[in-house]
Order: structure tokens, then C-alpha cells, then sequence
């Protein structure tokens, strides 16, 4: 894969920690627009205007939201997980390198004097 990765992993985790909350804070909204359409349903007198708004709210309302949320769960949680294992691996890279540039004999790059450039 071409380009360069440079992810800022406290900003991303922040990003996803305040996505969490929003995500969190919809289950009010979403139970209050249940509440809603089921006290429009028992106020309204006809039985079959009842019975089409109590079905709407099971067999859209409910199942969109819940899809909805959970979608949205696990889209966070994924891209937690990947910021992790990015950050993991940015870790185990520079230590790799450290130790890589720590067991070369001092003044190393001095002693291969001179090198061509690339035609």
C-alpha cells in the first residue's frame, strides 16, 4: 500500500469516546419516539389507526433503531480495535528500529565513506 500512515491515536480515541457517547445518548430520544407514537395510538379512537401505529413501532421502529445502534456499535468498536493495533504496531516499529540502531558499531556510518547515487 503506497502513502504513509500517521494516525494521531489520543485525537482518534477521543474522537471515538465522544461518537460512543452520541451514540449512547440516542436510546432516550429513540424510546421517547416509541412513547410517542404508542400514546398517539391510545388516544386516537379508531381500533385500526391503534393497531397501524403499535405495528409501525414494532416492525420499523424498533428494529431500524435497534439496527441502528448496533451497526453504530460495532463500527466504534472496530475502529477502537484498529487504532490499537496501529498504535501497538507504531510501538513495536520504533522499538524494533531503536534496538536496530542501538547494535551498530559507533561511527558506522562514517566508515562506509562515500556511496554512489542510484542511476
Amino acid at each position: 500500500m503506497a502513502g504513509s500512515w500517521k494516525i494521531d491515536v489520543p485525537a482518534t480515541q477521543s474522537v471515538i469516546a465522544a461518537t460512543a457517547t452520541s451514540v449512547a445518548d440516542l436510546q432516550e430520544p429513540i424510546g421517547q419516539l416509541q412513547g410517542a407514537l404508542l400514546g398517539v395510538a391510545g388516544s386516537v379512537p379508531s381500533p385500526v389507526v391503534q393497531a397501524a401505529l403499535g405495528a409501525l413501532v414494532d416492525a420499523v421502529i424498533v428494529p431500524v433503531t435497534q439496527e441502528l445502534v448496533s451497526r453504530s456499535v460495532t463500527v466504534l468498536e472496530s475502529t477502537a480495535e484498529a487504532v490499537g493495533h496501529y498504535s501497538a504496531g507504531d510501538l513495536t516499529m520504533a522499538s524494533t528500529a531503536a534496538r536496530g540502531a542501538a547494535s551498530m558499531p559507533a561511527g558506522w556510518v562514517h566508515s562506509m565513506g562515500p556511496q554512489p547515487l542510484p542511476n
